[in-house]
């Protein structure tokens, strides 16, 4: 098992996938940072949550988004790295579909709240919002596959509704933004 401290990133870089050396700050750090922030998330929704099939769903949204931080520090776009693909963004749509039909249509603006699960669901989708504005960023100064900025798109929609749907299970109801 390798060392969990190397001491390469004591001077402020950090390795690329092609080996080569960035500084943290660099755009595609800040991605992948973000990516990591919007995975963290949603482990904590996940510590929260009872239903086993949201369970389910949120621990495949994570192993994707291992397979999207792979794919942002991948700049040769080696082969033997997986890649996100329209499948991943189709398979969101359909969820949100299938979720949709389950809960109440959304006819007003709404507080991102809900109980805790809905809560940090919210903040995943945040964080999902975030890694799309890095990537706007990062496509500045280098090619990125355009799939991905999609599916961080589709994901935030999809951390919505599933915000919803967990307030919905557990009881409650979208609390309703009130123009003050």
């Amino acid at each position: 098992m390798v060392k969990i401290f190397t001491k390469t990133g004591d001077k402020g870089e950090t390795g690329r996938f092609d080996g080569t050396r960035v500084p943290k700050n660099d755009p595609l750090i800040e991605v992948n940072g973000t990516i990591d922030e919007c995975n963290s998330f949603i482990g904590v929704a996940r510590s929260f949550t009872e239903d086993g099939r949201l369970d389910d769903i949120l621990k495949g949204f994570q192993s994707l988004l291992i397979v999207a931080g792979s794919e942002v520090t991948n700049v040769g776009n080696d082969g033997r790295l997986p890649f996100i693909a329209d499948d991943d963004i189709h398979a969101l749509e359909d969820l949100i579909d299938d979720l949709e039909a389950e809960i109440p249509p959304l006819t007003q603006f709404i507080l991102p709240a809900g109980g805790k699960v809905s809560a940090h669901l919210h903040l995943a989708r945040t964080a999902s919002r975030k890694a799309e504005r890095r990537l706007v960023t990062l496509q500045e100064t280098m090619e990125i596959n355009k799939t991905l900025l999609a599916y961080f798109n589709r994901l935030s929609d999809t951390l919505f509704v599933l915000a919803r749907h967990a307030a919905h299970q557990d009881g409650g109801t979208d609390e309703v933004w009130v123009n003050p």
